[in-house]
Order: C-alpha cells, then sequence, then structure tokens
C-alpha cells in the first residue's frame, strides 16, 4: 500500500526548517492552492516553531511511500 503525504516546508525567523505533514491530501492539487494555503498559514501566524515565528516558504512537494504490513 502507498502513503501519500503533502509537505508543506518553512523557514523560522531564526532560520529553521520546518515541516508539516498532511497525510492523504486531496488528488490533483495544483501549485496555485498549495502556495495560497501556505501564504494562509503565514499570515494567520497559525504555527510555532520551536517559540519562533514562521517567516516565509521554502516548498512543498508531494511525497509517496512503500509500506507492507507484515502480520505477527
Amino acid at each position: 500500500m502507498n502513503e501519500i503525504t503533502l509537505e508543506l516546508r518553512f523557514r523560522t525567523d531564526e532560520g529553521q526548517l520546518i515541516t508539516f505533514r498532511v497525510p492523504a491530501p486531496k488528488d490533483n492539487l495544483t501549485e496555485e492552492e498549495v502556495s495560497q494555503a501556505m501564504d494562509t498559514l503565514l499570515a494567520q501566524n497559525v504555527f510555532y516553531g520551536n517559540a519562533s515565528l514562521i517567516a516565509s516558504k521554502v516548498d512543498a512537494r508531494i511525497v509517496t511511500r512503500a509500506v507492507d504490513t507484515i502480520a505477527v
């Protein structure tokens, strides 16, 4: 089974890289939709990383992992 995750990567005001993972994102996300969502998160100051403000967007990416469960 494949697991798909949307990773939103930001930089804090102290230069640290912060990654937020969204499991099972909707299919066919556009660059514009993802960019707008990230802009909203920045504008609303929704997240703090290690007491630092999330200051800028770095990138976003779709990550697909193959997962095989072993019954024990």
